[in-house]
């Protein structure tokens, strides 16, 4: 690799291609039981609207602007990864806009390998903003030179160096509008500052903070309004569980870019995505939702694939799981 004969702006150009969705941490503190209420629909809190793209087509109006990219982390590597990611400076969490990071580390059902192999992303970084314009406001700004390399020639190419070495490949964007918002407030970190400090010795992988649920769905053209209709209407308490932080069902939002009306790369145009102070408070909202059949996959984003399809997906749908790493709070949550 001759990082030498590469100027400034031809690395900083091979960066942008490869980054979207960045920063890091602060402990998810667990709120206080609440107590047990009537189960409400599972409509939009009140949030600022996202304009649609021509890419969206289904009437929700979208309340949060997501980026995720996917990273496929060599084996035996995950540690150097995930250290490289707790080193980045940045104040992404003081930015006007921002809601929410973490970094997503995949996990099986009950935190044991995940299904799949190499080909599979394994680490997802998830970045929430309240709209596209404050995400390109981040995007364009010094803050995110900041948080790849500094800015600097040997800051990036040491960026690259390590992504090559870390990962197979650059990782691949998937961009989404988030609908049905359902929110606690976060913990911003308490120094004020927009990134949460980590310790990390690129040896051992980093303690969990987080639990999210994501089960994703290929929707059949032209009925991406019927079901989102749909989910709009099921019955939630999501809110009332211990240990529940957010939840978002996820539109996808083009292919390459945000609304260029590609086709997604994985096939899956909706998603939902929930997070957890932990796993076993997931499991208590799933054991609670299989007892009511009019509250299953109410919104939590777990249930199990698996089946005929119903006529409105072209595949059943999927689930995954992951630990959340370096979590970055807002005030206002997810």
């Amino acid at each position: 690799m001759t990082v030498r004969a590469l100027s400034f702006p031809r690395l900083l150009a091979l960066l942008l291609a490869a980054a979207a969705s960045l920063p890091t941490a602060a402990a998810f503190s667990v709120p206080a039981p609440a107590s047990p209420r009537t189960p409400r629909p599972l409509r939009a809190s009140a949030a600022p609207e996202v304009a649609a793209t021509a890419a969206a087509t289904a009437p929700l109006a979208p309340a949060r602007f997501v980026v995720q990219n996917r990273f496929r982390v060599r084996r035996g590597r995950e540690a150097a990864f995930e250290k490289r990611w707790a080193d980045r400076e940045s104040r992404m969490g003081s930015l006007p806009g921002f809601r929410f990071f973490c970094m997503l580390r995949r996990v099986g059902r009950s935190g044991a390998a995940p299904d799949g192999d190499d080909a599979d992303p394994n680490y997802v970084s998830c970045t929430v903003w309240r709209t596209i314009e404050d995400f390109n406001g981040w995007r364009t700004g010094d803050a995110f030179k900041e948080a790849h390399g500094g800015g600097t020639v040997a800051g990036v190419a040491s960026m690259l160096l390590a992504t090559a070495k870390n990962t197979y490949g650059k990782p691949k964007p998937a961009y989404w509008r988030g609908l049905l918002p359902t929110t606690v407030p976060g913990a911003a970190p308490a120094d004020g500052e927009g990134w949460g400090r980590v310790a990390a010795d690129g040896k051992s992988m980093l303690d969990r903070e987080c639990f999210v649920a994501m089960n994703r769905f290929s929707v059949v053209a032209g009925k991406e309004a019927a079901f989102e209709e749909k989910f709009a209407a099921r019955e939630s308490a999501l809110a009332e569980y211990d240990g529940f932080k957010g939840f978002l069902l996820f539109r996808r939002d083009g292919g390459k870019k945000p609304g260029d009306g590609g086709a997604p790369d994985d096939g899956f145009t909706h998603s939902t995505f929930s997070v957890w102070a932990a796993q076993e408070n997931f499991d208590a909202w799933m054991a609670d939702s299989k007892k009511n059949a009019g509250s299953k996959d109410a919104g939590g984003g777990g249930g199990g694939g698996g089946g005929k399809p119903p006529p409105i997906y072209s595949r059943p749908p999927v689930p995954a799981f992951y630990e959340g790493l370096l979590v970055l709070e807002s005030p206002e949550g997810l």
